[in-house]
């Protein structure tokens, strides 16, 4: 049984080369405790938004992290530097959370199985160029487009 790891903590900027990415550091109490359980992906929420991501570390920060990208920061509604409760435990490596209107979308083309025979890492990749969608239309195209690309594929 994987237990619930709760702090609070705020996206930070994380200057690699010459480019500066979001971050959410884990404390390292927090680091501590999803290692002991063999946390490689964790789920859970960041202000009652639910998220399922890698936890990662890079040579430029101290300590385990996780990436908190514009899309990310959108989609939770927050900005760098806010004071943000965090909930997670580890999550399976092979776990995808798909959004109700692509799961329909596959359903109704008939391509579930063929979305499932993906990679886990396949999939959260398709997943990621769709929610990073701007507007619905965008979305809307973005979904066909995964319809038509799976339909494609032998």
């Amino acid at each position: 049984m994987t237990e619930w790891v709760s702090f609070e903590a705020s996206v930070q900027p994380m200057v690699w080369g010459k480019a500066t990415y979001t971050v959410l550091p884990l404390p390292p109490e927090a680091a501590a405790a999803l290692s002991a359980q063999g946390a490689k992906r964790v789920e859970g929420e960041i202000n009652d938004h639910p998220v399922n991501l890698a936890v990662t570390r890079a040579p430029v920060l101290d300590g385990l992290f996780l990436w908190a990208g514009q899309s990310l920061l959108d989609r939770i509604g927050i900005q760098p530097g806010e004071r943000l409760e965090v909930r997670l435990r580890p999550a399976p490596d092979d776990r995808v959370d798909v959004p109700d209107d692509i799961a329909a979308a596959l359903r109704a083309a008939g391509l579930t199985a063929d979305w499932e025979a993906l990679t886990a890492g396949k999939r959260r990749g398709l997943l990621y160029q769709i929610d990073t969608a701007k507007t619905a239309p965008t979305r809307m195209k973005r979904i066909a487009a995964l319809i038509a690309t799976l339909t494609e594929t032998p």
